[in-house]
């Protein structure tokens, strides 16, 4: 069935051609027949050698540990193909345990690391405009635009982020000089594994009762 031209709709497809690389063509029923033009253009950006090192770099992570490696173990070696050699690990306060264990991991396999707790400096909500409170005020205080600037002063080359709140992680990685990755996306309900909600019954009943039944 065509397409829309400029609506991507992978989510909705059935047939995944493209995971076989396309062995006949781009079908006509593909979102990418829209954006042609777009994926031509964008070919070349790979060939600029920031983007490649960086695409090396993964590639050689893919092929070496693939289904082996966790996360973790991912981001070092990432890091060690790119010959880097200060790391920023910008964290929540509440993962100050693992960004323990992280540091200690990256530290081992030769880094000069900067790890940054979230809630760094005193700010309060209010004199950033937000009048509402929580609980002891989780997430208002956090200081992620601080984070990135630490982490800019420091010269750290990458940066990764461990469990910042939603919407921190943005300005984070709009602030950051560097190239930033996710090491721990947080979800206090899952452990940690957003996936999760996908996988569980009871969790992805919850959430197509709320957005998809009505």
């Amino acid at each position: 069935m065509a397409k829309e031209k400029n609506s991507i709709l992978c989510g909705s497809c059935t047939k995944f051609d493209c995971k076989k690389n396309y062995p006949e063509g781009i079908p006509d029923w593909c979102a990418a027949t829209g954006f042609r033009d777009a994926l031509e253009s964008t070919k070349k950006e790979y060939a600029t050698p920031e983007n490649l090192e960086i695409y090396r770099a993964a590639a050689k992570v893919i092929q070496s540990g693939y289904e082996k490696w966790p996360r973790v173990r991912e981001a070092i070696e990432f890091a060690k193909e790119l010959k880097l050699k200060k790391i920023g690990l910008a964290s929540c306060v509440g993962l100050i345990g693992e960004l323990g264990l992280i540091t200690k991991l990256f530290t081992g396999a030769g880094f000069e690391v900067v790890s940054i707790a979230c809630q760094i400096g005193k700010v309060s909500p209010e004199e950033r405009g937000v009048k509402f409170a929580t609980k002891d005020n989780h997430g208002l205080t956090c200081n992620p635009i601080a984070q990135a600037e630490i982490c800019n002063q420091e010269g750290t080359q990458l940066n990764y982020l461990l469990g910042l709140c939603l919407g921190h992680d943005i300005l984070f990685t709009q602030k950051s000089k560097a190239p930033v990755s996710t090491l721990i996306v947080k979800d206090r309900v899952t452990g940690h594994n957003p996936a999760a909600v996908l996988y569980a019954d009871h969790l992805r009943r919850a959430l197509f009762k709320t957005y998809c039944e009505k």
